[in-house]
């Protein structure tokens, strides 16, 4: 009999709890929702549009969401959604999990408040051609599929784990960096892994190979509600054949000054996310 009582009323809180954050949500104005992000990303020089907007389920959601700064569109998804995963609650879990639409890709994100476990991500079939920075920050073309997965835990330092990463297919053209260009490439084989230690995300040895040509690009990830200002840490190896070297010989002269052995360009990337540089 006490056990049963005791069900009875842990269902009965669990049950109001619910109710409670219910009620809450739908006198929750999406006003200050969108003032309190539209403040942040300011900071950037960033905007986001249109209005956020609430869901059935408990959650907001924005339709055809356009990220954009002075240089123009950054990202653009059909629609993306955050909610927060009430079944967790019943065991003291805050849980959010996140939705994004990329043309005919997805993005989903499931991220704890507290507990060990703290993300998951899972992301496939998202076009590079359906992310306009790449135009509007690199001037480049870009053709190629992007799938991500990982894991991250939560420790007292911060959060920590590892996100694999693979473009197929991966092809560019018009890539520039400041006033330097970078060769075109077709035809790339990709893989690299983000790992994250104690809250700081590091790139290990991103590859890209192709006819002719190594490529590997490394260096601190800026993350964080600051990443669009943080100043970028990264290098990017480049190790052409003489046949591929000869065909992109302009590009090469003018990259000279980084070459550090016969063959192997060391080409070092600064400025910021929005505006990478190479110095």
């Amino acid at each position: 009999m006490k056990a049963r009582l005791l069900a009875r009323r842990a269902a009965l809180v669990a049950a109001l709890l619910v109710l409670f954050l219910l009620f809450s949500y739908m006198l929750f104005p999406t006003g200050r929702i969108d003032a309190a992000l539209a403040q942040i990303l300011a900071r950037q020089g960033l905007t986001l549009s249109p209005e956020v907007h609430k869901t059935f389920l408990p959650g907001l959601a924005w339709d055809d969401l356009l990220l954009s700064s002075e240089q123009g569109s950054l990202l653009s998804c059909r629609r993306l959604q955050v909610r927060a995963l009430l079944l967790p609650l019943l065991v003291g879990r805050a849980v959010v999990s996140g939705g994004a639409t990329i043309g005919n890709g997805h993005l989903d994100v499931r991220y704890a408040l507290n507990g060990k476990a703290a993300l998951d991500l899972d992301a496939d079939g998202i076009a590079l051609a359906d992310i306009p920075f790449f135009k509007s920050v690199l001037g480049a073309q870009m053709a190629g599929t992007l799938w991500s997965q990982g894991e991250l835990q939560r420790g007292k330092k911060g959060l920590s784990g590892d996100l694999k990463l693979e473009v197929k297919q991966l092809e560019y053209s018009g890539v520039k960096l400041g006033s330097f260009p970078l060769p075109d490439a077709v035809n790339l084989k990709t893989q690299g892994m983000v790992r994250v230690t104690d809250g700081k995300a590091h790139l290990e040895s991103f590859t890209l190979e192709g006819d002719g040509i190594y490529m590997r690009l490394s260096g601190d990830i800026p993350s964080g509600a600051n990443a669009g200002t943080t100043p970028l840490n990264m290098s990017l190896e480049i190790m052409p054949k003489p046949g591929f070297l000869e065909k992109q010989k302009l590009v090469f002269m003018l990259l000279a000054k980084f070459m550090t052995s016969p063959g192997v360009y060391t080409v070092p990337i600064r400025g910021t996310l929005l505006k990478p540089q190479i110095l």
